[in-house]
């Protein structure tokens, strides 16, 4: 199963906006150690500025009901929220966990979520017979649901429903992985899936349109599909799995939330991380099954994200100083072929393409195309003084880190190639780099050069 931090680095960076059915939330810092709160729910990571006095505001739209992840600093505390919740969080930057303090209707729920934690069994577990870990889950789920029946949650909304969906779910979501825990805990088991483990799993795939906005109902539920599908359960590529099971869950889900849901929970972080080669497929069905306008607007924002970028669009732009201050941008190279080196001076791999970066440069001077490296330290100095050194070759630009064309082409690893055309359009934005033969080779045989 996906673990938290993974889903984590899955998550896209939203602003907050305003909307009249909003759920609103603000925010009181006393002492504050650090100019931001963020707030993790989903696939989103909201992150609230606070000004001088520690004070910040919130809107987050399009949820009815979510589980969410307060983050001040490395800390943390979960908290539940509904749609039109007018919500008031106040800590002690210096004592977070100590001092957090949650003013809502759902105080009650939140006081619960942050008291009761559900416990956890030893990996040595797996060695259990399956029949055997299957009761001691249950019971777990019981003793569970049996803390949660003890308190009051009236007047917390759907929270109880949800909160059941949380724990059942968590406790069935260590079936998935129980042959590979088995096999791993017990090497010499020949353990395999009997009739008695794919019931089970089916017994838990079932439609509830409440565990819709529950993380661990959607991870079982996206699983549980690949497990099901006695025709590509088999399947080790990730494209392929996710697709499969988009297509099973389309087959096998009646509900129109959850199936637009789990479907939307596999194609959405798909296509925001790895981008839109190839993926017709999951395309097609996305857009056949998903209606809903808010999970079909961030997916097309996803889309859209990597779209800016595709061979034959006008490359995005920047804005960038050379070592005596001179702003640039692509502009300024209109006519030539562009060959953007992304670096910066803490990356070694970058550093090891500079010597071929300066034999490409030596190799195809005169010629139409300038070598154009810019870099994204966060430390200037650093960077003025690689410039000063010699070592470096073409135009070289101070870009910064964070800038908005480092976004639109999405670089998330260094150094990254980019090779735009006279006219500032994108020939290529993964180019081969400067030590590859196949450079040399397509600039060659650019037109014009």
């Amino acid at each position: 199963m996906k673990k938290f931090l993974t889903v984590l680095a899955m998550l896209s960076l939203v602003a907050c906006g305003k909307s009249s059915e909003d759920i609103e939330i603000t925010f009181d810092v006393h002492n504050p150690v650090a100019g931001t709160v963020v707030l993790a729910y989903h696939y989103n990571m909201v992150e609230i500025q606070l000004d001088e006095n520690g004070h910040g505001t919130c809107s987050v739209t399009g949820v009815e009901e979510t589980f969410a992840n307060v983050f001040y600093g490395m800390d943390r505390k979960m908290v539940y929220l509904e749609k039109g919740d007018k919500v008031h969080i106040e800590f002690d930057g210096n004592d977070f966990k100590g001092t957090f303090k949650f003013e809502g209707d759902k105080s009650p729920a939140v006081e619960y979520l942050n008291t009761v934690t559900l416990t956890e069994f030893s990996q040595d577990k797996y060695a259990l017979p399956f029949g055997e870990f299957k009761a001691m889950l249950s019971d777990m789920e019981a003793e569970a649901q049996k803390l949660l029946d003890a308190r009051d949650m009236r007047g917390t909304g759907n929270f109880k429903r949800m909160e059941q969906g949380r724990i059942r779910y968590s406790y069935a979501s260590p079936l998935i992985v129980y042959p590979v825990g088995h096999r791993f805990v017990v090497p010499e088991s020949e353990f395999v899936p009997s009739d008695d483990y794919y019931n089970t799993i089916r017994e838990y795939f079932v439609d509830d349109e409440v565990f819709a906005d529950v993380d661990q109902y959607r991870e079982f539920m996206v699983e549980a599909a690949h497990i099901l599908d006695a025709s590509n359960r088999n399947v080790t590529g990730y494209y392929p799995k996710i697709v499969g099971e988009m297509r099973y869950i389309a087959d096998n889900c009646r509900n129109v939330k959850v199936r637009e849901t789990l479907i939307h929970h596999l194609a959405a972080p798909y296509v925001d991380i790895y981008g839109i080669d190839d993926v017709q497929d999951l395309v097609n069905i996305h857009r056949t099954y998903v209606s809903d306008p808010v999970m079909a607007a961030d997916f097309q924002n996803k889309y859209d994200k990597w779209n800016k970028t595709k061979p034959g669009k006008q490359s995005p732009d920047f804005s960038a100083a050379d070592i005596n201050g001179k702003v640039c941008s692509l502009k300024d190279f209109k006519g030539k072929y562009v060959y953007i080196d992304m670096w910066a001076t803490w990356c070694r791999p970058c550093q090891n393409e500079l010597p071929y970066m300066k034999k490409l440069a030596e190799e195809f001077e005169g010629k139409n195309i300038v070598f154009l490296g810019l870099s994204i330290d966060q430390n200037k100095s650093k960077w003025e003084e690689k410039v000063k050194s010699g070592e470096l070759c073409g135009v070289q630009l101070y870009l910064g880190t964070g800038s908005a064309f480092q976004n639109d082409y999405m670089i998330k690893g260094i150094p990254r190639f980019i090779l735009l055309d006279r006219e500032g359009r994108i020939i290529n934005e993964n180019m081969s780099r400067p030590s590859s033969e196949e450079t040399v080779r397509v600039l060659n045989g650019l037109e014009g050069i």
